[in-house]
């Protein structure tokens, strides 16, 4: 019986594997390609790798689907999104492009810059794209947030110069309440950006899609979104390995749990305890880098965010998530950020886990 029957996709993360380059990500989308997968998804983080050029690069030698999960737009001038979406349409040749938006992470993105008005400017980026990429001819004046915090003339216009190629869809990744309902309103699709796995034991999950959708019936009742998930996985026969690469990301991911007002009850049923938390959230404040907040993640800590561990320990709790994500709707599944090394987790994922999903 066939566990999951939508698109099955990977994200690459570029500060989680730092030590790829472009040319070393070409050939790890060449090779997921090979492997059955349908998409790369490519996250977006200052310091790194740009994911407009990585995602380019890729879909001008495979032969296979890309989308950003996320882009942060207080590093992106709308200008420049609009015009790199279009033209990263023409290298796709008719492959759907991904667009996934939010503000970004809570914990990284304030010492980069103040974000200013999160919410607003998302929803503005997001139909000021939408839009510029159906053809219109747009007044910034008309985008109020936008015109403040990029400068733009509020009297003059932008009409995109040429056509896209290929279809463009605008996913939303944020995960607060409000967020979720308005990317529901002006958003074709939703992003559970990394949090599957501790929203669903934590018991949220289901809000948080009735909220999108709640969104999203009340522009339009007959509209449906597209669903995407990251399952975050770590998979290495070395089980060390697998547990230690995931550490970084889960450094600047779990404080965000206070932010959503995580109660004792909730922080029980992950097995997490609070105050570890707060000390990452502390250490974060006082301007410590991603590697240093690292270092008090914890192996529970890893498995509130992760499928971590040798094949083995890994395909049965995929099954089982994959499972419960078709039974809320998800039409795509992104194993995300994979393991130390890339090639062996594809490898693996591609041997000892699709195959169960497809039945």
């Amino acid at each position: 019986m066939t566990v999951f029957d939508g698109r099955l996709s990977l994200q690459f993360v570029t500060h989680l594997a730092n030590h790829y380059t472009v040319n070393r990500f070409v050939e790890l989308a060449a090779l997921a390609r090979e492997r059955g997968f349908e998409r790369i998804w490519l996250n977006d983080n200052a310091r790194y790798r740009s994911q407009v050029v990585v995602l380019s690069a890729i879909a001008a030698r495979v032969p296979i689907g890309v989308g950003t999960a996320v882009l942060v737009p207080y590093f992106h001038h709308p200008i420049e999104v609009v015009d790199s979406l279009a033209a990263l349409s023409e290298l796709s040749e008719g492959r759907e492009v991904g667009f996934g938006l939010a503000r970004g992470s809570t914990t990284q993105t304030p010492q980069h810059v103040t974000m200013h008005r999160p919410l607003a400017l998302v929803r503005e980026l997001a139909v000021f794209v939408s839009r510029a990429l159906a053809g219109e001819r747009l007044v910034y004046g008309d985008f109020p947030v936008l015109c403040e915090h990029y400068r733009f003339n509020p009297a003059g216009r932008f009409e995109l110069a040429f056509t896209p190629k290929s279809p463009v869809v605008i996913y939303s990744g944020g995960n607060g309440p409000r967020s979720l309902r308005m990317g529901g309103q002006v958003m074709e699709g939703l992003i559970s950006s990394g949090t599957f796995i501790p929203m669903l034991r934590a018991g949220r999950l289901e809000g948080m899609l009735e909220l999108a959708e709640a969104g999203a019936r009340s522009v339009n009742p007959n509209k449906a979104l597209r669903k995407m998930v990251e399952l975050n996985v770590s998979v290495s026969r070395d089980r060390d390995a697998a547990m230690e690469f995931p550490k970084r990301q889960v450094a600047h991911s779990i404080p965000q749990w206070e932010s959503l007002g995580f109660t004792p009850d909730e922080y029980a049923r992950l097995g997490v305890e609070r105050q570890r938390v707060l000390d990452l959230k502390d250490a974060f404040a006082r301007g410590a880098t991603i590697e240093e907040a690292a270092a008090l993640v914890t192996e529970q800590m890893v498995l509130s965010y992760y499928v971590a561990g040798t094949p083995a320990e890994v395909a049965d709790q995929v099954v089982e998530l994959a499972g419960q994500a078709q039974e809320m709707g998800y039409d795509e599944i992104a194993f995300a950020k994979l393991g130390p090394d890339y090639e062996e987790a594809i490898e693996m994922l591609a041997e000892s886990v699709v195959p169960r999903l497809n039945g």
